[in-house]
């Protein structure tokens, strides 16, 4: 097949162990654009905790954040576009939180708001959470309540592309199932393994996700395809994660890195080496092999 247009995941798939981008990747990165290939990033992470990396991999363009909930400029770090959960939901979601003791992190759009995340409740925020703020030039502020954040409610509820929170999985499994239940048709609700380390993931500390119910890294890779005038049968992924799973269905082809989980397998078309070792070098060599077929 022809490809115009590669994406990649960065934790788990670009980035080895270390939290790195190999030169392997870098070099095969320069080749696929000496083929007329676009390279571009799509993560769960929002810009500013993946902006460094981002900006190593592509000088410019435009790379895919927060799971698909938000495009942003690569150069300027500008949001190209963001979907923004409901007001209603995102008050139900961090109120569902609040209740079974947690500290609601709401991810917000930092062009709009002017900063990327509000904490909102009295819980102590999490050791794997205050690892992350400190590694990454993000912004917080906090509240006790949603009617308490100095800017009020609705400034509270603006702008919010993901509601979450970090907890061990027993206790997250019960809350995410009651909002799948309750809210479930008009959001998208995800739990998994919390980075707690760099390149580690915690066997039971886990993050739970909710985003808007069309958020997700396909539909954001078709907006791309849709502005770069690419058509999505002409795009490949590569992936390890849940997050993946959208992209790596729909993509005209998609690698699963050796260490993805066994349901990012089951919807990929290829393999590809475990991500310490370059694999997203392999995925590029095997493109251009297949173009020159």
């Amino acid at each position: 097949m022809r490809c115009r247009l590669l994406v990649t995941d960065l934790d788990g798939t670009l980035l080895d162990g270390r939290g790195q981008v190999s030169r392997a990747n870098l070099q095969a990165i320069d080749r696929a654009r000496d083929h007329g290939i676009e390279v571009i990033c799509a993560t769960g992470r929002s810009w500013l905790e993946a902006r460094a990396v981002v900006q190593q991999v592509c000088t410019d363009g435009l790379a895919i954040m927060a799971g698909g909930a938000s495009l942003h400029d690569v150069a300027s770090g500008v949001t190209v576009e963001s979907i923004d959960i409901n007001h209603a939901l995102v008050e139900h979601c961090t109120e569902s939180l609040l209740r079974h003791g947690h500290l609601a992190h709401l991810l917000k759009d930092p062009d709009r708001a002017g900063f990327d995340y509000l904490l909102v409740g009295d819980a102590a925020l999490d050791a794997a959470s205050r690892w992350w703020f400190e590694i990454h030039p993000v912004v917080t502020r906090s509240a006790p309540s949603l009617a308490a954040f100095d800017g009020g409610t609705q400034a509270a509820l603006s702008h919010v592309i993901r509601v979450g929170t970090v907890a061990h999985s027993a206790e997250l499994a019960p809350i995410a199932a009651a909002l799948h239940a309750e809210v479930g048709e008009h959001l998208s609700i995800k739990h998994w393994p919390a980075l707690v380390a760099l390149g580690q993931a915690g066997i039971d500390t886990h993050l739970l996700e909710i985003f808007d119910g069309d958020v997700d890294k396909w539909t954001m890779v078709e907006r791309v395809c849709a502005l770069r005038g690419i058509d999505p049968a002409e795009t490949v992924a590569v992936g390890d994660g849940l997050n993946d799973v959208g992209m790596l269905r729909n993509a005209g082809m998609s690698y699963a890195v050796a260490n993805a989980d066994e349901r990012v397998v089951a919807v990929s078309t290829r393999r590809a080496p475990h991500h310490d070792h370059s694999a997203l070098a392999a995925v590029v060599d095997d493109i251009i092999r297949d173009s020159h077929g």
